[in-house]
């Protein structure tokens, strides 16, 4: 709730107090730039188009582009999206650069980070997935972190890091890896130092 005090010489001492509107979804963050417009409305659909900004109930993006999109479900098909931020984000046969929501989908398509409680990458390819349910399934992610990672059908793992593992997986780095990794580098790191 917010407080204001009225401007009339009626009764200058009594406070107005009107209630603050609770928002669902992720609010878009203010702009650097002014010339920045930022599109607000309930639904929006974008069929070979872009936008700079976009804050909605939902979006829905075909064949376009947003460089950042707020919503409560954002569903993308053969378009690109910079950062997203959603409740729920689907994502097929295109790319994000930040996919951030509750529940992330990504299938055929690239993304450079997801975050969410619920992710999936089917015939996919990211950089970094963390969930807290996580599946992979036939796809190429260079890092995964989870509470409980599946993997299904062949994929490759970079580094993976998770609390308990489904399936068949040889990642390139695991827990035993990565210590043994660190005390190879230090002793190297130690033995170089001590030659200058």
């Amino acid at each position: 709730m917010t407080s204001q005090t009225p401007t009339t010489d009626d009764d200058p001492t009594v406070p107005v107090t009107t209630p603050t509107p609770k928002r669902k979804r992720p609010s878009a963050p203010f702009p650097t730039d002014p010339a920045t417009e930022i599109t607000r409305a309930d639904r929006i659909e974008i069929r070979e188009g872009g936008l700079e900004m976009a804050e909605a109930g939902s979006i829905s993006l075909r064949q376009g582009g947003i460089s950042a999109a707020y919503a409560d479900a954002i569903d993308v098909t053969q378009g690109g999206i910079g950062r997203a931020q959603a409740s729920d984000i689907a994502l097929t046969q295109g790319g994000i650069g930040l996919a951030q929501g509750d529940k992330v989908s990504i299938d055929r398509g690239i993304v450079g980070v997801a975050f969410g409680s619920e992710t999936r990458v089917v015939q996919s390819m990211s950089q970094t997935v963390v969930g807290r349910e996580t599946t992979i399934d036939q796809s190429a992610v260079w890092t995964v972190l989870g509470g409980r990672v599946t993997i299904r059908q062949p994929s490759a793992i970079g580094i993976l890091i998770a609390g308990r593992v489904e399936g068949n997986v040889r990642p390139v780095l695991d827990v035993a890896g990565a210590i043994a990794f660190g005390v190879a580098f230090a002793v190297v790191n130690r033995i170089l130092r001590g030659r200058r």
